[in-house]
């Protein structure tokens, strides 16, 4: 029997956290006319997390988690989040932001950067319900976080948001273009195939032959919005790092040639399943799912599948074993830098006279004009 999971994809506040930011020295001011509420005064402040921004973490009861479905293998909480990015060493994993109305928190904001880049991941965005215009807050710390970013050098920020959630407003005015569409997919309790294609877990050494099935299998638009490296396939890569998070992956082959790739994500009884395959062997497509299910626990398990809009193939695969369709979201990219196009400089011909071979001579230290021998 499949069943939604109980997990609302759109996030709650409670729980536990999991990255931040440390303090910025410069807030940036922003008139808060729109935003603001009656007694706040003014002028909205934003800036980085502080040490006395602790407590009103607290009071953040509107929070949307957006980075879906990985959001779901770690419970998260603003406070914990908040003091975690004060802690040392964390600067260079944890990004959280706070939009202040004088000594009020009204406004709060995570990324994630990601190696081996450190390109920044919009995590989740949050309010206080006082706030009647929480997209006038969202875009103030957006805008903030962009600055912030481009002076540390990071060239893109990336956003996963479903197209109707408050947030798509505030992320198109500071930017943020889609470049594609995915749908996820759940399944609980899930039996597994008893049987699925031949595959072979993967080796140090495949990293760039998935990125070549990758650079196959993907639109180059959403290839150019990506920028992946090899490193993107490595099993010890962002999500491997964290703590009590298990990475598996399996390939696919027909004699030397990848046919698929997949990546099995486990934290606990939830798993997050990452399919790549060839787009001219698509009868590969329910094998390499059959064969990457099989190796998941029998029973208590939940899964969840980010299916992009270019893989119909695999959302059919899917639904015919137990998966449903839960979320459908957007994936955003924002660049800090811009490419400039110089002028071509146009080439004039000069004539210039025909004048006889200068003799060999031999160098001197003198000083003083030399003598022009081609003169008869």
């Amino acid at each position: 029997m499949v069943a939604v999971p109980s997990e609302r994809l759109t996030g709650e506040a409670g729980g536990e956290a999991r990255f931040a930011t440390p303090t910025e020295p410069e807030p940036t001011p922003a008139p808060a006319a729109a935003g603001s509420e009656p007694g706040y005064g003014s002028v909205l402040s934003v800036r980085g997390v502080g040490p006395g921004d602790l407590p009103g973490l607290r009071g953040i009861d509107v929070l949307l988690r957006l980075n879906q479905p990985e959001a779901l293998l770690v419970p998260y909480s603003p406070l914990r989040d908040g003091l975690a990015a004060l802690l040392p060493g964390q600067r260079a994993r944890r990004r959280v932001f706070v939009a202040t109305v004088r000594t009020h928190l009204v406004g709060y904001a995570h990324f994630q950067p990601i190696p081996p880049d450190q390109r920044w991941l919009l995590v989740a965005l949050g309010t206080t319900q006082i706030v009647a215009e929480p997209g006038t807050i969202w875009e103030a710390m957006l805008r903030h976080a962009i600055v912030v970013a481009g002076r540390q050098g990071v060239k893109r920020l990336y956003a996963r948001a479903p197209a109707g959630a408050p947030a798509a407003p505030a992320l198109r005015a500071v930017g943020f273009t889609p470049y594609a569409t995915e749908t996820i997919f759940a399944a609980h309790e899930l039996e597994p195939p008893t049987a699925g294609g031949r595959v072979r877990a993967q080796e140090a050494a495949d990293t760039w032959a998935i990125h070549q099935l990758y650079n196959a299998a993907v639109p180059r638009q959403v290839q150019y919005a990506e920028a992946f490296t090899s490193h993107r396939w490595e099993l010890g890569g962002a999500r491997g790092e964290r703590r009590g998070v298990q990475v598996t992956g399996w390939l696919l082959e027909s004699g030397h040639l990848v046919l698929g790739y997949a990546r099995i994500t486990t934290r606990g009884e939830h798993h997050l399943l990452d399919l790549v395959y060839h787009p001219e062997r698509i009868e590969a497509v329910a094998p390499l799912v059959d064969a990457a299910l099989a190796r998941l626990p029998r029973r208590g398990n939940r899964v969840y599948c980010a299916v992009r809009g270019y893989q119909a193939e695999a959302a059919t695969v899917l639904q015919e074993r137990g998966f449903i369709p839960v979320l459908e979201q957007d994936l955003h990219v924002k660049y800090t830098t811009v490419n400039v196009r110089l002028p071509a400089g146009e080439v004039v011909p000069f004539r210039v006279e025909v004048r006889d071979r200068l003799p060999k001579r031999v160098p001197s230290l003198l000083h003083g004009r030399p003598q022009d021998e081609t003169v008869t």
